[in-house]
């Protein structure tokens, strides 16, 4: 072989080489891109379940406030007589069950929440059930529950069932 064949050859064996060094470097630059947007979807994905997640937590205060409840805070002066008169003794915390009965019977007090508050919350209610899919369910659930003794709720839970 002469300076000249090997000449003739080492541009298309070049090519041929670089060619080759192209594809697997766009092969391995696609799949790095696939793998990207499967990490990015996954990530979507779970920043979706968290902001569900907050959005349900959220939506159930509401609830509570549109069942008219508010927060609710024990005595502990009243769990100091119930120990002292003997009505609350070291063996009633072996049946927990019975020792939150005690408990909660005379040293919980549940703090009112106003009409106004509790209509309004309704009204959210009804608001985001028809904003957010995923509130659908525990709406309709929820203002069920609320519509047997609220007028508004009965309202609103008829308009969301003839939006279905």
């Amino acid at each position: 072989m002469d300076i000249n064949q090997i000449k003739d050859w080492l541009v298309p064996v070049s090519s041929f080489f670089a060619l080759i060094t192209i594809s697997v470097g766009a092969w391995l630059s696609l799949k790095e891109y696939r793998l990207k947007l499967k990490t990015e979807a996954r990530l979507s994905n779970s920043a979706q379940v968290e902001a569900d997640i907050r959005l349900l937590t959220l939506f159930t205060e509401i609830m509570n406030i549109a069942h008219a409840r508010g927060g609710s805070i024990v005595s502990e002066k009243t769990i100091e007589e119930l120990f002292d008169k003997g009505i609350l003794t070291q063996d009633d915390f072996g049946n927990l069950k019975e020792l939150n009965k005690k408990i909660e019977t005379v040293s919980v007090l549940n703090l009112p929440v106003g009409l106004s508050a509790q209509e309004a919350a309704i009204a959210a209610i009804a608001t985001l059930v028809k904003r957010h899919d995923v509130l659908k369910e525990p709406g309709i659930e929820g203002l069920k529950s609320l519509s047997k003794w609220l007028p508004s709720a009965k309202k609103y839970l008829d308009e969301l069932q003839t939006r279905e």
